[in-house]
């Protein structure tokens, strides 16, 4: 199994809260996979815990790296997606 990486920026004026936590949350349950967010050069969270995601502490204007492990690009791409989105607030 191979691992997809991507960046997404937290554009939310409030930061990384708790709604968009339970909304990853919520998608990476529905996906079935190994989804990992992090801030970079910083240890990596699995995104299936609101309070691991929470502690991340992300503040607005920074960026988080996704890692996905698959092998399909096309549902990588959408998951992260999905995940800019929630963080737009």
């Amino acid at each position: 199994m191979s691992t997809i990486s991507a960046q997404v920026v937290i554009e939310d004026p409030i930061g990384f809260h708790a709604r968009p936590a339970g909304q990853i949350v919520k998608l990476v349950k529905e996906s079935g996979l190994e989804v990992r967010i992090g801030k970079p050069s910083e240890k990596m969270v699995k995104a299936n815990s609101p309070l691991s995601l929470m502690a991340l502490k992300g503040k607005s204007g920074e960026t988080l790296v996704v890692e996905i492990d698959t092998e399909d690009q096309g549902v990588a791409d959408g998951i992260v997606s999905q995940i800019q989105e929630f963080l737009k607030g």
